[in-house]
């Protein structure tokens, strides 16, 4: 193997291990630079469409409960959602499950 080869390996090992993180600052900065209020806007958006329990979960140290696309989907406008996308730079179907995904873990740093 040559040292072209050694450098991308660890090059995609860093990023793999980095992945996680990365994508939950990626959504972070994604929600802040929207009309939503940035992730706490969002959370409050949230209780405020009756997913108060879940957004606590997430907040409160304890067992996050896992947030579904449809739930996203219900609770936030067409205009929200195609913001988020765009930021995004994915379709909105891909950033809701981007969402979906990593909201809750995003939300317990924050707390």
């Amino acid at each position: 193997m040559g040292l072209f080869d050694d450098v991308a390996s660890a090059v995609k090992g860093a990023i793999l291990e980095g992945t996680e993180s990365g994508a939950q600052g990626i959504l972070h900065n994604a929600l802040g630079n929207s009309s939503l209020g940035g992730l706490s806007g969002m959370l409050g958006q949230l209780q405020s469409s009756g997913l108060g329990d879940m957004v606590s979960s997430w907040t409160g140290g304890g067992q996050g409960q896992p947030i579904s696309v449809d739930q996203l989907k219900s609770a936030r406008t067409p205009e929200h959602i195609q913001e988020i996308a765009s930021s995004l730079g994915m379709s909105p179907d891909s950033a809701l499950a981007h969402l979906a995904e990593h909201l809750p873990m995003l939300a317990g740093k924050q707390a």
